[in-house]
């Protein structure tokens, strides 16, 4: 049943209700009298592209917003007042993309903040390890561990339960997936349903398809502030008919078309390559080939691509079109080598946010256009406005601040930093994590063309579907080495997982 179609949920289906909710922000409506149903016991997925109210929505329904217009009922009752404080005593808590969590307190002293147990005003330390202890059971967290030490599904766990056991009934997942492995997901997904069949209800938030047709009971869409449909029952929906409902159009996926470029000459071959838990003898790309490199955390995919770019301590030699030398040992002497990477933590390492568009896209380019210690503001004028047009930067002008973009755009800013550089050879690391779907088809289409340039490409990612559309060829990494090679028909989305999986 589609949300067009949607009927009144009678109270003892629906737990929590927004009716009719707008928000306005002077001249901008943000939401646009959205209306739904959060069925008790279910997990809620919440879609949409990057500015289309979810951010807004949610901070309405945690009570960080207070809305314009209309009410929310919790449980039956209306709420007449909306702050953090009422909804979480009213039973919804937020658990943000970024775990909350004090590194040097151990896990229990964490999950059990503001409830910690008082004797005689002084903490209880005993029943707080006790209690916590009871309520880690089969989580897989050690009590006693410090939180700083924890992986980052221990950490999302950790969040959810604490807000569980502080009197959490629908708990809010804000993009819980982020910088999670396809088997690190596996875990948090196992833990969700493990949870939702002891009664928690939860509000999933994802920019994936995949991840809301696997995990989710049902679906909202919202678009352009408005709700844009969803459904009941996700599992009679495909990921097409959500694709559509995002946009508000169809959007055919992007899918390269392969070449096989076995036997031709390589324009990258690397040699002997020897560093902590990295270990390959050979590997050559063609001109213009794709390669995907996948695996678990820490097996060597990642490493290699900054082994390669001179980030990850490492031995070894490069040939890069025709020109033989050790690998670089620095950033600076990569990209002079024409060798470009893009990381996958655009935040920390990808943007400097409060720098305009023009200056982030210029900036990696820079000593190309120093002239007798002195920048030639006229190269750099074109440089930003031929990659701004490029990358098709959604903002009025290369003037504006980059955080003041949605997360899909800065993303093109930093490809067009790195592609202003004029790489021979392009490395991106997670290169639409966190970004929409359209705006992903857009990125792949961008290193599809310059590919087809004669530019080798290597994509680091744990995105499966991702590598199944944009790559030639795909290496599985496993302890530092790479254990096998898919080409062709074999790179499929069922053969990555369970290559990288075994």
């Amino acid at each position: 049943m589609t949300i067009h179609e949607r009927r009144d949920l009678a109270a003892t289906d629906a737990i929590l209700q927004v009716e009719d909710v707008t928000k306005t922000y002077g001249a901008v409506q943000a939401l646009r009298g959205v209306t739904l149903s959060i069925r008790r016991g279910a997990i809620h997925g919440l879609l949409g592209e990057n500015g289309a109210g979810k951010s807004t929505l949610v901070g309405i329904i945690s009570g960080q917003r207070t809305p314009s217009s209309g009410r929310i009922t919790m449980d039956g009752r209306v709420l007449d007042h909306v702050d953090v404080k009422s909804m979480e005593e009213a039973g919804v808590f937020l658990v943000t993309q970024e775990p909350m969590i004090i590194d040097n307190m151990t896990a229990a002293e964490n999950l059990m903040l503001g409830i910690w147990p008082a004797r005689r005003g002084f903490v209880d330390w005993k029943a707080l390890r006790a209690d916590a202890a009871r309520m880690l059971a089969g989580s897989g967290i050690d009590a006693g561990a410090l939180a700083g030490r924890l992986d980052a599904v221990a950490r999302r766990k950790l969040n959810i339960l604490r807000a569980m056991f502080s009197g959490g009934k629908v708990i809010i997942l804000d993009e819980p997936t982020a910088a999670l492995t396809v088997a690190d997901r596996k875990l948090l997904f196992d833990f969700m349903r493990r949870l939702k069949s002891e009664g928690v209800t939860f509000i999933f938030i994802s920019h994936y398809n995949d991840e809301i047709l696997e995990i989710c009971d049902a679906v909202s869409v919202l678009r352009d502030g408005n709700l844009a449909g969803g459904s009941d029952d996700v599992a009679a929906m495909s990921s097409e008919q959500l694709t559509e409902l995002v946009l508000g159009r169809g959007l055919k996926l992007f899918q390269r078309q392969r070449r096989d470029h076995a036997g031709k000459a390589p324009a990258v071959a690397l040699r002997e390559l020897r560093g902590q838990h990295l270990a390959l003898p050979a590997l050559d790309i063609a001109p213009g080939e794709i390669v995907g490199f996948t695996g678990l955390p820490g097996a060597g995919a990642k490493e290699l691509a900054r082994a390669i770019f001179g980030l990850y301590p490492a031995r070894g030699r490069i040939t890069l079109n025709g020109t033989e030398r050790d690998l670089p040992g620095s950033p600076r002497a990569a990209f002079d080598a024409g060798i470009a990477y893009l990381s996958d933590d655009r935040r920390r390492d990808g943007a400097v946010g409060q720098m305009s568009i023009g200056q982030n896209i210029a900036m990696s380019s820079l000593p190309a256009r120093m002239r007798m210690g002195f920048i030639d503001r006229a190269a750099e004028a074109a440089v930003v406005a031929r990659y701004f047009g490029a990358m098709d930067v959604k903002a009025p002008g290369p003037e504006y601040a980059v955080d003041t973009l949605s997360g899909g755009n800065q993303q093109k800013v930093c490809l067009g930093r790195v592609l202003a550089t004029d790489p021979r050879l392009l490395i991106v690391d997670e290169p639409t994590r966190g970004i929409d779907v359209g705006v992903k088809q857009d990125v792949l289409r961008i290193i599809d063309e310059l590919s087809s340039r004669g530019v080798s490409v290597i994509i680091v990612s744990t995105d499966t579907d991702e590598l199944v559309r944009a790559v030639d060829r795909v290496c599985v990494f496993e302890n530092g080495a790479i254990k096998e090679t898919l080409t062709g028909d074999n790179i499929t989305v069922e053969r990555l997982r369970a290559s990288v999986q075994a």
